[in-house]
């Protein structure tokens, strides 16, 4: 009985150090996109056309100006199975002016705090599954010793 316990505490412990990781991931994600979001031009862009990825998903292509003039065309990071835009709806944008053709993001929840949210959210539940389970374990144990 004492090995199962032994079993379920290791894999308390992997599931803490999952939420730990993901914790760290989503802390990570986080400060990025908000380091993006102080540091870029907000402009308004038009979704011009889609590219199918491999997966059959679509990724969506848009033509923005930029402050100085240039007109720059440039993939959204999330692909969906639908389209999500019409071509020729206007969408927010967010891009690096020293680099806008390279970075360059759709302004939207989805595409910019979605993976953050949810390494946060897998990291919170994984930690205190973690946690409850470890205490399970040690009160199993205690009433085992008694």
């Amino acid at each position: 009985m004492r090995t199962a316990f032994s079993i379920l505490d290791f894999a308390a412990r992997l599931l803490s150090a999952l939420g730990v990781g993901c914790l760290l991931l989503g802390a990570y994600l986080a400060w990025t996109t908000l380091s993006f979001a102080r540091e870029g031009v907000r402009t308004t862009g038009e979704v011009v056309s889609y590219i199918e990825t491999a997966e059959g998903k679509f990724r969506p292509r848009v033509r923005f100006r930029t402050e100085a003039g240039s007109i720059v065309t440039t993939s959204g990071q999330l692909a969906t199975a639908s389209k999500r835009f019409e071509i020729g709806a206007q969408v927010p944008i967010i891009y690096n002016p020293e680099k806008p053709t390279d970075q360059a993001r759709i302004a939207l929840f989805t595409d910019n705090w979605l993976g953050a949210t949810i390494a946060l959210v897998v990291g919170v539940v994984g930690l205190a599954g973690g946690f409850l389970v470890r205490r399970s374990v040690r009160r199993e144990l205690a009433k085992m010793t008694q």
